[in-house]
């Protein structure tokens, strides 16, 4: 029997390593699946002369890859892909990509920026851990989750923004990410992980949108810059130490007219005795008799105190993409980019029909303030020529012709694969 077992196991090898085949192409290492004709970027197996497995300097992945006359779509970045790199630079993520694995970057202390195409829809746990070069990042609307330890130790981050298509922060998300000193949470978010931005000591605001309904445990203990917390009016429960040692705290707006389930610790060395809390009027008392909010010296009625709004931005376009303005000062700006032509299908002889209408829509935030107003501009195709509306102003570059976006002297089809670019985030 147990010889019958052997045998089988081995006739049944070549079938699994014809499954999934992992090699080299052009230097990059990709685990091909025959099956769903699909490959993912993995890490190099053996490495080079010296047994170094990293990949250096610049890396561009194309959307497909050939690889014994069958053709690969390129979907994923495996886990561990390009593991502690620290020699790489640059990378360049095609649009075919849709998720990228767990420890896919970690360590890939040289990378300084990175866009993440708008057809990722997931960011693994520890994607971009100790990433400490990487200075920006561009998360796309696309992204639904990010995850545990995605960008913790990312210590030269100084701003993030988390698309309105994000439903939830995972633990530890940023956690030592000191360098941030801004963060625009989208209001789609609905949970904010444990310590989720433990040590972010340059932020000195934070806006917690009205979508969250629960803060984690340490969420923003030790971001010892924060001056100004807004706390949503759909929290529904704040955990242990969830504003701990913010030591410049000066006030706190709590929007939530349903008192929140809030540990006594919430603001542990934070010395709220000295800051002034703004909550609604209806619940002032309450917030008076209840721990640990009963510590802050000052109370403040936010509707006696008449918060004040952002103005409504403004909207202009030029050939690098879409610029805001606000008259408020220091605003953050969220934003969705929708665009009628993001399809697939199959073509009606050779021929793909294009009638792209971008519709933009955004508005302006700051903590301490009400959110603006939200605002509409669109982008159509009109006889072969992009149309603006919404826009105060619209410059493609000194003696440009209307719609000339690649300044090429003639309004055409590249200009619109330009825009298309252009919007996408390319």
């Amino acid at each position: 029997m147990k010889k019958q077992i052997i045998l089988l196991a081995m006739m049944l090898l070549p079938m699994v390593a014809r499954a999934q085949e992992t090699v080299e192409i052009d230097g990059i290492w990709y685990n091909l699946i025959a099956k769903g004709k699909v490959a993912e970027v993995t890490n190099r197996l053996g490495g080079d002369s010296n047994g170094d497995r990293s990949y250096k300097e610049s890396v561009d992945i194309p959307p497909t890859v050939t690889y014994d006359g069958v053709d690969y779509d390129v979907t994923g970045i495996g886990q561990y892909a390009f593991y502690i790199c620290s020699g790489l630079t640059s990378i360049t993520i095609p649009n075919s990509v849709t998720s990228i694995g767990k420890y896919a970057f970690e360590g890939c202390s040289g990378l300084t920026s990175i866009t993440i195409p708008n057809s990722v829809t997931s960011i693994g746990d520890f994607a971009f851990m100790n990433c400490s070069g990487l200075t920006s990042v561009t998360i796309p609307g696309s992204v639904t989750s990010i995850g545990y330890m995605a960008f913790c130790g990312c210590s030269g981050l100084t701003s993030v923004t988390i698309p309105n298509s994000v439903t939830s922060i995972e633990g530890y998300a940023f956690r030592g990410c000191s360098g941030l000193t801004s963060v625009t949470i989208g209001n789609s978010v609905t949970s904010i992980g444990d310590y989720a931005f433990y040590g972010c000591s340059g932020l000195t605001s934070v806006t917690i949108p009205n979508s969250v309904t629960s803060i984690g445990e340490g969420a923003f203990h030790g971001c010892s810059g924060l001056t100004s917390i807004t706390i949503g009016s759909g929290v529904k429960r704040i955990y242990s130490q969830a504003f701990a040692s913010c030591k410049e705290l000066t006030d706190v707006y709590c929007l939530a007219e349903m008192f929140p389930n809030t540990s006594t610790d919430a603001f542990k060395d934070s010395y709220i005795e000295y800051a002034t809390l703004h909550v609604p009027a209806a619940f002032i008392n309450y917030y008076k008799t209840k721990e640990p909010w009963k510590y802050f010296k000052n109370f403040k009625t936010i509707e006696e105190q008449q918060l004040p709004k952002c103005s409504t931005p403004t909207i202009s376009f030029d050939k690098s993409g879409l610029v805001f303005n606000c008259e408020t000062p220091d605003v953050e700006y969220s934003y969705e980019i929708k665009n009628t032509d993001v399809k697939k299908g199959v073509a009606d002889g050779n021929r793909v029909e294009l009638n792209p209408v971008y519709t933009i829509t955004y508005y302006a935030m700051k903590a301490g303030f009400e959110n603006s107003d939200v605002a509409t501009a669109t982008i159509r195709w009109r006889n072969g020529s992009p149309v603006f509306q919404g826009f105060v102003k619209v410059d493609a570059g000194e003696g440009a012709l209307w719609g000339d976006v690649n300044i090429d002297g003639q309004v055409d089809v590249a200009d619109i694969a330009n825009i298309i670019d252009i919007m996408a985030g390319k």
